[in-house]
């Protein structure tokens, strides 16, 4: 086998920033992914809950210069996706995944990719060997670009499953239109506003807490050059307790809340707020129970989002067997995104050197600016 460069776990969003500014350093590398297709997992989320438009402003893309994807906008044929969404100049999702498919395809990162699993990572020498289903590479470093992909389902969802009641969570398997829906989140109000356009049926959304309007899900001033200098600054545990002690589910930008207040206006959606009961009855029926009164209903769909990423599987035996620093089954990484042994991290399990926007896409890019040799601008 000869030696990459690098060899990049993950073809999501973070992978394909990275690989996009790896590459144009002169890098060798590949790209592993289960589906073998660079975003499909982001996509098929982002169509499951019907966004419309990205919650990121028109800077957080996957190519080099922040202004990138304002320029491909000005393109003529792109006319048709052009538009953003002010005061935040947010672009469309369809605007957004043209110009990564156009990045991707521009730079050749598609041929770069392997359709597999990784299974293992271990050194051989000066190298690393990666090895998995469909999988076996040398090369000087890695990159871990893997995403939050374990969906959060409650108990009391877990054990109605068990008996058979039709519940399904918005990202995984299963049918996915149901007129209740459980969340009060970005994901949640955009699915309920899409099965809606769907069904033209009344949806009913059941949240336990009131809906909170942000603009982001994290703060502005939490991605920029002075907080991360200042969070870098953080002795370990210090940042530990403060990601613990944020919790920004259930944040709706204030134009997707107009949106929510428009339908519930026009009786296209129903916004069921606070404690609600779930009972099965019978075969195929469950019943609501809120302070609204009862609801019968024969499917639910829960927008409840995805648990954060702890190390785990393959990539915690790794840490064992290389010795690489974790605390609060997090990596510990230097300011250059180094785990140690040639391995490197980015996404949501990075959050202990980023802080809270690890795992968005301006987390992409503040991670990608930090890998060595690579010359980006975050925003």
């Amino acid at each position: 086998m000869s030696v990459l460069d690098w060899v990049i776990v993950g073809g999501g969003p973070h992978g394909v920033c990275a690989a996009r500014a790896l590459q144009a350093n002169g890098a060798q590398l590949r790209i592993i992914d289960p589906a073998g297709e660079l975003l499909q997992r982001w996509s098929a989320r982002a169509r499951a809950v019907g966004m419309t438009w990205m919650r990121s402003p028109v800077s957080h893309h996957v190519d080099r210069h922040p202004t990138d994807l304002h320029h491909f906008l000005h393109r003529r044929d792109n006319a048709d996706v052009a538009n953003l969404a002010r005061p935040f100049l947010r672009p469309l999702h369809a605007a957004f995944l043209r110009h990564a498919q156009h990045v991707i395809a521009r730079e050749g990162l598609q041929r770069v990719v392997v359709r597999g699993r990784v299974e293992a990572l271990q050194r051989d020498g000066d190298s690393l060997v990666v090895e998995g289903d469909g999988v076996l590479l040398r090369t000087r470093r890695v990159l871990v670009a893997t995403g939050s992909n374990q969906v959060r389902i409650p108990e009391w969802a877990r054990q109605l499953q068990a008996q058979g009641a039709a519940i399904h969570h918005m990202f995984g398997r299963g049918p996915q239109l149901a007129n209740d829906i459980v969340g009060g989140g970005i994901s949640a109000v955009q699915c309920a506003l899409d099965v809606w356009r769907r069904t033209r049926q009344l949806v009913r959304l059941w949240i336990r807490r009131p809906i909170h309007i942000a603009d982001f899900d994290t703060e502005q001033l939490q991605t920029r050059s002075r907080f991360v200098g200042r969070w870098s600054r953080l002795k370990p545990d210090q940042r530990c307790a403060l990601l613990k002690g944020q919790d920004h589910r259930g944040r709706v930008p204030p134009g997707l809340w107009t949106r929510l207040s428009q339908a519930i206006a026009r009786g296209r959606v129903q916004l069921r707020e606070g404690g609600f009961s779930v009972q099965r009855v019978r075969a195929g029926q469950l019943v609501l129970c809120g302070e609204a009164g009862s609801v019968e209903t024969d499917g639910l769909t829960l927008a409840t989002g995805l648990r954060p990423e702890q190390l785990g599987g393959w990539l915690r035996k790794a840490a064992d067997r290389l010795d690489l620093p974790v605390q609060a089954n997090l990596p510990r990484l230097q300011r250059d995104m180094h785990w140690g042994r040639g391995v490197y991290v980015c996404g949501p399990l990075s959050r202990l050197r980023l802080g809270p926007m690890a795992s968005n896409l301006i987390g992409a890019r503040w991670a990608t600016s930090l890998l060595p040799g690579v010359t980006m601008q975050p925003y």
